[in-house]
């Protein structure tokens, strides 16, 4: 009657859905795999970069434009 219910059938359609699920696993945790790599790379580049300077202010008197004394 039902070809995918016969003995011999079923085999194979039971071995390409653990197959299936089994390619599915490994491209899902390659690309995880991936990821984390290019954030660890990431980290390591900005790791790696001087610090910014602060920046440099100067102050002023407001009415004289003399510096001020520390």
């Amino acid at each position: 009657m039902n070809v995918a219910l016969e003995a011999g059938a079923a085999v194979y359609v039971a071995v390409a859905v653990t197959l299936s699920v089994w390619i599915g696993i490994f491209v899902y945790l390659w690309r995880i795999d991936a990821q984390a790599r290019a954030l660890k790379q990431a980290l390591e580049r900005e790791e790696r970069r001087e610090p910014a300077s602060a920046p440099q202010s100067k102050v002023t008197r407001v009415r004289t434009g003399e510096p001020v004394e520390k």
